[in-house]
């Protein structure tokens, strides 16, 4: 086992505390202390795959995050994504029901089954399993596979969307959370690297559910913080508000994606590595106008993204069909 090695501010992590406050504001990003135990990243060769899913063919890996390894693979004559994580040496599969990775990946997989929206990942033929190959605990399950790039990949290597892409951007996403909250979850980690963008298309597609909290549910994460520090709405670093935060958080998130989608600068991170500064600013500071940093913005579209990432809910939209109806009229 090993310490998750993502950044605090970019990365998926978790926080055994009550609310970011005190001593634990004084630590920096990337302070080994501030991640519970995770597991490393799994290592299977194609050959293991092969034998794992039968009938699989042209199997290439095509990267890694979360803490899973991702492969593209063929079954028949369709195409899907292939997910691997790690499970303890002393996993019991009589016992996943107690096993948090297995837990949220069971949420991940029946989200993506619920979800009908175009803008949510769909799952693949391939059920959720657990297997042990080459001497690891793993666990499995397939999902569809998008052919295009994530959009942080997008902003690292052609800059700001065109306003007509961060307009559809805004729309596609808003429509995602919208579903996700009629079906009583809140994504949780919504970000750059989280949405995909399709070649051709165009469109943009919502990753990774396995963080979502079922508002009617039992937490998985009792006593954690859970999602990417630097797209955390400010009641989201507050465990205790878990029960009263609604869809609002995401829009929150999605306001901060759109910033960043709109002038490729993140309105919150500074060289500054302080969590305590990031908190400070997230809570506090309102970020200057996206067209003061990027021209094509029209102030239209400044006021829905700055109104997105109000410092309180009740700042925000009540609906997301508000901002939705909002953007129709650009």
């Amino acid at each position: 086992m090993k310490r998750v090695g993502d950044s605090v501010a970019t990365g998926s992590v978790f926080f055994r505390h009550r609310r970011l406050s005190g001593a634990i504001l004084e630590r920096h990003v990337g302070d080994p202390t501030m991640y519970p135990l995770a597991m490393a990243l799994p290592t299977i060769s194609e050959a293991d795959i092969a034998g794992l899913i039968p009938g699989s063919s042209d199997i290439i890996g095509i990267g890694a995050g979360g803490q899973k390894l991702v492969y593209r693979i063929r079954l028949a004559q369709d195409v899907f994504a292939l997910k691997f994580a790690s499970l303890p040496d002393d996993f019991d599969p009589g016992a996943a029901d107690a096993d948090d990775t297995v837990l949220r990946a069971r949420r991940e997989t029946a989200i993506m089954k619920e979800c009908t929206s175009p803008y949510i990942v769909k799952p693949g033929p391939i059920d959720l399993g657990t297997t042990a190959l080459s001497g690891q605990n793993l666990l499995y399950f397939s999902e569809e596979f998008i052919d295009g790039q994530n959009l942080a990949e997008v902003l690292k290597q052609e800059g700001p969307l065109q306003v007509d892409s961060l307009i559809r951007l805004a729309q596609q996403m808003s429509l995602a959370i919208e579903e996700l909250w009629s079906l009583g979850k809140i994504h949780r980690d919504i970000k750059p690297s989280n949405i995909m963008r399709r070649s051709g298309s165009g469109d943009f597609v919502l990753l990774d559910t396995g963080l979502a909290f079922d508002v009617a549910g039992e937490s998985i994460s009792a006593g954690f913080l859970v999602g990417t520090m630097a797209y955390f709405s400010p009641e989201q670093f507050d465990y205790t508000s878990r029960r009263v935060m609604d869809f609002r958080s995401d829009m929150f998130a999605l306001g901060v994606t759109l910033y960043e989608a709109a002038t490729a600068q993140h309105p919150f991170l500074s060289a500054t590595k302080s969590m305590a500064h990031l908190y400070t600013k997230i809570s506090k500071f309102n970020p200057p106008a996206p067209s003061s940093i990027n021209t094509a913005i029209p102030p239209t579209l400044d006021r829905i993204i700055l109104r997105m990432m109000g410092k309180y809910p009740h700042l925000r939209y009540r609906r997301m069909a508000q901002v939705h109806d909002a953007l129709s009229s650009l």
